[in-house]
């Protein structure tokens, strides 16, 4: 029990300490890196405004109260206001004056001044710019030869001498202390978020990786797939052409013409949409769309399709029913999702498409009777894998259209799943916003975006 305590209390303090610095979503690399300096040099500036008080340095006191404001102030403006670059360049530029200054009330070359000003040197050194490093570099060693000829040629300038040599043994001794703490932590911070940056990247590398080859799998299962049955049609037109055949024959012929064709469209279809999103990115132009007449047009597109494999294709819509979506992207959706139903369907099956209101949400559900078998489907399917499915009558398919479903639904703010039945066949459930809810939060006009 207690160490579920500490565990959580753990997971309590690392989730605060991302708060402060920033999540990987919002900040780059450096800026959470920057953020953590300032945090750490905060806490060891303000622990050092009573110890110098304490032990007589008062100037050195009002220097680090002065440095904390600044610091706090530089920490405001990248954390919170986004403005990376003028933050670390008030920040450097105080921090190298302050004990600049400082040098001078603080014993000079006798106290820990210039081991803190090398200090400052290692996160402005390792969140610059590259184009900035030189610069700084040479401020901060010119910084330290003028501090050193100034007390060469003139020692009488330099004030804060200690009163005794135990003191001096306290500051320094504190001082370092401090600097091996602030290394240390600091040192830590950088390996882990170097470290967290390359896992990040690698397993983006290996995630293209993959998908790249998903992608090559797929064209080549398309393009093989494309010349079959525009080969197939090219054979029944000759032998429609070529043959006197009966009229019965004829429309039979025509009947798988037109199926063939159909399939081979909605590959194309899906295949230009799918390269197009991933060239261009999803284009989304919302606005409120009645499904009755949206619908209906798209569901007797497949009614010849269904009536030539036996199958029986319902809708029924409730009336009234506005949502938020693009046009384009619900037809395609509605395309898909009916033509997978008809493709995994036996004949003598049903296909229902339904279209209700459900908690403030349009809930459009295609139910399938399916091949009279359990049917086994993982989440995966709307994800792209090439891998080759068959349907009742032997109709190929990729995956393509789920993956499009689940990404032209998702830009729309709405979700897809499925629920299997029990016996045989599926449903899948698309969920879309209602156009008066969507409009009681949105703004008047909503125009065309790009995801």
């Amino acid at each position: 029990m207690l160490g579920g305590f500490f565990k959580s209390f753990k997971a309590q303090i690392q989730d605060f300490w991302l708060e402060l610095v920033g999540s990987p979503a919002q900040f780059s690399l450096e800026q959470r890196i920057y953020n953590t300096f300032c945090l750490i040099t905060l806490l060891a500036v303000t622990y050092n405004i009573p110890f110098n008080y304490a032990v007589g340095l008062y100037w050195s006191s009002f220097l680090s109260l002065f440095m904390v404001v600044v610091l706090s102030f530089a920490y405001y403006l990248s954390r919170f206001r986004n403005r990376h670059q003028v933050s670390f360049t008030v920040a450097a530029i105080t921090v190298q004056v302050v004990f600049g200054v400082n040098y001078f009330f603080n014993a000079g070359i006798n106290g820990p001044t210039l081991l803190l000003l090398a200090l400052s040197y290692f996160p402005i050194i390792a969140v610059a710019p590259m184009r900035q490093g030189w610069a700084w570099s040479m401020l901060n060693l010119t910084l330290l030869a003028g501090l050193l000829c100034w007390e060469y040629f003139f020692p009488a300038s330099i004030s804060g001498h200690y009163a005794t040599r135990e003191r001096q043994f306290i500051d320094v001794a504190s001082s370092y202390i401090m600097v091996f703490i602030l290394v240390r932590v600091c040192t830590v911070s950088l390996v882990k978020s170097y470290n967290a940056a390359r896992v990040a990247s690698e397993q983006a590398a290996a995630d293209l990786l993959v998908l790249n080859q998903e992608k090559n799998k797929l064209f080549s299962i398309i393009s093989h797939d494309l010349r079959a049955p525009l080969a197939n049609i090219q054979g029944y037109l000759q032998f429609l052409f070529q043959m006197d055949l009966p009229q019965d024959t004829r429309r039979e012929v025509q009947a798988q013409l037109l199926r063939n064709t159909q399939n081979t469209l909605e590959m194309l279809t899906n295949l230009l949409s799918w390269s197009k999103n991933q060239m261009e990115g999803v284009s989304i132009a919302v606005s409120p769309l009645p499904l009755s007449s949206l619908l209906p047009p798209t569901v007797d597109l497949f009614r010849d399709i269904a009536l030539g494999k036996g199958i029986s294709l319902h809708s029924s819509l409730a009336p009234h029913l506005v949502v938020m979506a693009d046009t384009d992207m619900v037809q395609l959706v509605v395309r898909n999702l009916i033509n997978n139903a008809i493709k995994f369907t036996l004949p003598g099956g049903t296909v229902q498409v339904t279209a209700t209101e459900e908690n403030g949400s349009c809930l459009l559900r295609v139910t399938d009777s399916g091949n009279g078998k359990p049917l086994q489907l993982s989440p995966d399917v709307f994800k792209l894998s090439g891998k080759i499915t068959y349907g009742t009558s032997r109709e190929k398919g990729v995956g393509l259209g789920l993956v499009l479903c689940r990404e032209f639904v998702e830009a729309q703010q709405g979700k897809i799943w499925f629920e299997l039945h029990p016996s045989s066949g599926v449903t899948f459930v698309v969920q879309l916003p209602l156009a008066a809810k969507a409009l009681s939060v949105a703004e008047p006009s909503r125009p065309a975006a790009k995801i």
